[in-house]
């Protein structure tokens, strides 16, 4: 499969909060819980900013000291969880 280029959230499958700077995610169907700090966090608003998997990468090497495709690996291992809870997809 080709590399995913963009990512878009599905806003009525979740419920989102920020609490002390973690990120908590409830799927609106399942009512299962996830939470993301630091680095995920960080991805999740990007998604905010440009669906473009390239700007996100892009923000965090701005933000982070990180090789691109260490960078990369980690945004696309964070979306593909993303994708396969149900809370977002690749576009």
């Amino acid at each position: 499969m080709a590399q995913p280029v963009k990512i878009r959230k599905i806003p009525q499958k979740f419920l989102a909060t920020d609490i002390d700077g973690e990120l908590i995610l409830v799927h609106a169907d399942t009512g299962v819980f996830f939470s993301a700090k630091d680095t995920g966090r960080a991805i999740w608003q990007a998604i905010d900013r440009s669906p473009a998997i390239e700007d996100i990468v892009q923000g965090l090497r701005n933000d982070y000291e990180v090789a691109p495709e260490e960078c990369l690996r980690s945004v696309l291992a964070f979306t593909d969880q993303l994708v396969e809870a149900g809370l977002a997809e690749y576009c």
